[in-house]
């Protein structure tokens, strides 16, 4: 699977830039913001290859995971967002409030970086532990992210969207989760496992204990040989070096 990449954000999120079929793709973790000055950095790398989004998908809620959704919906206004449902409230009304708890915890409570989390859309799919993202995000949503008169493989999309499915990982957050393609042996990962590491827990929503169970199962659950694409540093590992 030819995933692109980018560093975004003020603390360098993994943006993946996932293919499905054609130009079609999905974006993960879009952070690239005013803050950072690297809010066209997703546009950019689309542009470069050719790509039309049809959707942005988040392995949680937190701030540096979502901080640059305001300057892509600029490009793309009716990108649909999903995320986990238990992690819906860093999105829509008040999430603002909630992300200020974190940054000032970190000491990032910084106006300018509160500027691009204010006003942030709500999430238009909310997802469960075991949906398929073809279940999630819809033929229509996929057909209006192209323009002119270019008609998606929307066939294609669907199929490749199939083979996508959520991982429910509490621990990082309550509502993070992990992206598992079997058939591809790719496990998009968040904050929930990183290179022979995994995420913090002492953040608002966050338990170690719950992030035991979630590692234990991911660990029980997915070959070794998977390759592990997470939320920060490097990436395209296999599962079995955090084992």
């Amino acid at each position: 699977m030819d995933i692109h990449s980018a560093q975004t954000g003020p603390l360098e999120v993994n943006t993946f830039i996932l293919p499905l079929a054609g130009r079609a793709v999905l974006l993960v973790d879009p952070a690239g913001c005013e803050y950072s000055g690297d809010e066209k950095a997703v546009a950019q790398i689309l542009d470069e290859h050719d790509c039309v989004p049809v959707g942005i998908l988040l392995t949680h809620g937190h701030f540096d995971h979502v901080c640059g959704i305001k300057a892509l919906r600029a490009s793309f206004p009716n990108l649909p967002i999903a995320i986990h449902v238990a992690d819906q409230k860093y999105l829509g009304p008040g999430s603002q409030d909630v992300h200020r708890q974190s940054l000032e915890l970190m000491s990032l409570d910084d106006e300018g970086f509160l500027k691009d989390l204010s006003g942030l859309p709500a999430a238009a799919c909310l997802l469960k532990d075991g949906d398929c993202l073809d279940t999630i995000f819809k033929t229509e949503d996929i057909i209006s992210a192209f323009t002119g008169d270019e008609v998606p493989d929307v066939e294609g999309v669907a199929n490749a969207l199939s083979h996508w499915r959520v991982i429910h990982t509490p621990g990082h957050t309550e509502g993070s989760a992990c992206y598992y393609n079997e058939s591809e042996k790719v496990l998009i990962s968040g904050d929930t496992i990183f290179y022979q590491s995994y995420g913090r827990t002492d953040l608002p929503g966050g338990s170690e204990e719950k992030m035991q169970k979630s590692l234990s199962e991911i660990f029980e659950t997915i070959p070794g040989d998977v390759l592990v694409y997470p939320g920060h540093g490097a990436y395209g590992f296999e599962l079995s070096v955090n084992s």
